[in-house]
């Protein structure tokens, strides 16, 4: 919350203002105090949306619909005049965070959260179309988060100004893009059904961290709500099915509300916030207090948050989100909702080509020849990474190498600059040994990464051109390798981990991926799946003595490391060329010392990984 500006009001209505506590393009919302000391949101919207007395009326009608949602997972319309110069409505103050900013601050949430959010989601959808509205803008900035459960806020407004002519003359759309319905995206009729989608969207972003039609910009975004099958594997097991259900492209195939509500129950968990988000609405309940008794202050707000990362949006409500994106304009999608071709098309390889990509075909003189002459040929030491040189026409010898395990390059600032709508990402303005990269946005959202070394030189223009060339080439004419049908270098590695297995290790935990690895990193350690195809571990001498052995399923595992914190397994499935070998990998590191040791819990892992193995 900050202090009230000089152009603000002092009051509107029967509410004494407080404080602002959010401003967007449509107006700001302003925390209230009505006569008998309750707190309200007060809504109010500028003044170049209240020209055309349609607006007025429209939105006159909407607030009465919408004062007639009253359930206890919403937040009720108590008040309202349409005829003030600059129209505004107050709905009931929520001293809560949004689930946006939680999940940006703490990450995603657990099951028992995650229950608790569909549960809620779920009953203030029955009633809010119970009313006859459609919320139309449901994102996870506009839920609310409180010890009882979610609030749902800012229903029915998006209605009140879908039809404005100032909107819709130029094809607007109401809505935020990434927890758009596809009949939404396409400027078709709404139903209950559309709500039911955002629901889906914001429990995947919940349970992850991010949107499932997430991408690096507004028409990608849309183009995955349409067409896309988002990737919901990282969804704990007993919130992936609902939330798949809710993600069907056909609002028919999608269950009601009521659906959603019994499926929520069925879910084995205690319904509970964790408690690093119930201490945050501790927070925001006494804030809430201390602009109420006038002890509060801006400085004193800033200061009590020293551990935030990202800027505090507002803590009641948000101002109602409309983004004018304009149906015909939309890139890739047809006047009549048919798909057509890009002019430059965003990379979007399926998750089989992601691991079936030749990475070393990437790095040939067909594809980057453009950096000079080729000086050796490629080499890599997985299916997964590549590396070569080049001479470039200044005589200097050029090292590039291509790279697609380190999804955690994906946090690497932007430069301020894109290829093929992806923004390119980097670890250095300029150096002589400089990264690039990208993160794909579809499929895996594989994260592609060049690393150019230019002795005496900056490398980072050299890996910039080499990704560049990568992208095109991939965007078209993606090189694929053809794979045994037992090859284990076709499987998705993180459909092989038993999740049970990796609790046990790791505890509560984050995953990432890529496309032959599948990693865990929690309270009591990392886990990290790799299936590779590298040098055969029966060749590789320690010393003069060959490496040690066990049996575990029924195959033979070479134990690279076994001590008190880190034990490392190898399975050799299948033999590929020369002294190479398909090999499967589970490396763990305890967090601490335990004296059953780390293989203690490493072995289970892995036992399941082999059962789940096709037939030699």
């Amino acid at each position: 919350m900050t202090s009230l500006g000089p152009r603000d009001p002092a009051q509107l209505g029967r509410y004494r203002l407080l404080a602002v506590l959010g401003r967007g393009g449509m107006g700001q919302v302003l925390l209230g105090q009505a006569p008998d000391g309750r707190l309200v949101a007060v809504k109010q919207i500028h003044q170049q949306f209240t020209g055309n007395p349609e607006f007025r009326a429209r939105f006159r009608r909407e607030v009465l619909a919408s004062q007639q949602v009253t359930g206890a997972y919403t937040a009720g319309v108590i008040d309202h005049d349409a005829e003030s110069e600059t129209p505004w409505l107050a709905s009931e103050y929520i001293a809560g965070p949004a689930l946006q900013d939680m999940v940006a601050e703490f990450g995603p949430l657990t099951v028992s959260g995650l229950k608790l959010l569909a549960t809620g989601l779920a009953m203030a959808l029955l009633e809010i179309h119970r009313t006859g509205l459609v919320h139309r803008d449901l994102t996870p900035s506009n839920v609310l988060l409180t010890n009882d459960g979610p609030r749902v806020i800012d229903f029915g407004i998006a209605r009140a100004v879908e039809d404005d002519v100032t909107l819709t003359a130029t094809g607007a759309v109401i809505g935020s893009p990434a927890y758009m319905s596809p009949e939404q995206a396409e400027c078709r009729t709404l139903t209950a059904a559309s709500d039911v989608f955002a629901v889906g969207a914001i429990l995947a972003m919940a349970a992850t961290g991010t949107s499932p039609f997430a991408a690096a910009s507004t028409p990608q975004v849309l183009y995955n709500v349409l067409y896309s099958t988002p990737d919901t594997t990282a969804i704990p097991g007993p919130i992936r099915s609902l939330v798949d259900a809710c993600l069907a492209k056909d609002p028919a195939a999608r269950p009601t509300p009521e659906q959603l509500l019994d499926a929520a129950a069925r879910i084995d968990a205690e319904p509970v916030w964790p408690v690093r988000i119930r201490r945050r609405i501790a927070d925001h309940q006494a804030e809430a207090a201390a602009w109420a008794n006038g002890t509060a202050s801006a400085a004193i707000v800033e200061e009590s948050r020293p551990d935030r990362k990202l800027p505090r949006l507002a803590a009641a409500a948000a101002v109602v989100s409309v983004l004018v994106l304009g149906c015909i304009a939309l890139v890739g999608i047809g006047r009549d909702g048919t798909a057509i071709a890009m002019d430059d098309p965003p990379l979007a390889l399926t998750e089989e080509e992601t691991r079936r990509l030749d990475i070393c075909a990437l790095l040939t003189p067909q594809v980057i020849g453009e950096l000079g002459t080729s000086v050796s040929g490629v080499e890599g030491s997985s299916p997964s990474d590549c590396r070569s040189t080049y001479r470039d026409p200044a005589g200097r010898e050029i090292n590039i190498s291509l790279d697609t395990t380190r999804p955690d390059y994906a946090n690497d600032p932007p430069l301020g600059q894109t290829i093929n709508w992806m923004p390119v990402l980097g670890d250095e303005r300029e150096s002589a040994f400089c990264r690039r990269s990208v993160k794909e946005q579809s499929g895996r959202q594989t994260v592609l990464s060049v690393t150019a070394s230019v002795p005496g030189g900056d490398g980072c223009p050299v890996a910039e051109r080499a990704l560049a060339a990568i992208v095109r080439r991939l965007s078209v004419d993606p090189p694929l390798r053809d794979y045994p049908d037992n090859s284990i270098l076709a499987l998705d590695p993180c459909a092989l981990v038993d999740m049970a297995a990796v609790r046990a290790a790791v505890g509560d935990s984050e995953r990432s991926r890529a496309p032959h690895s599948c990693n865990f990193w929690g309270t009591d350690g990392s886990l990290y799946l790799d299936l590779t195809e590298k040098t055969r571990p029966d060749s590789v001498r320690t010393g003069n003595a060959h490496p040690t052995t066990r049996t575990i399923g029924g195959r033979t595992v070479y134990v690279g490391r076994d001590d008190a914190t880190v034990c490392d397994l190898l399975v050799m499935t299948r033999p590929s060329h020369d002294d190479l070998a398909e090999q499967i990998s589970v490396t763990y590191h305890a967090a601490s010392s335990s004296p059953a040791g780390p293989c203690a819990l490493a072995t289970p892992v892995l036992e399941f990984v082999l059962q789940k193995l096709p037939p030699s």
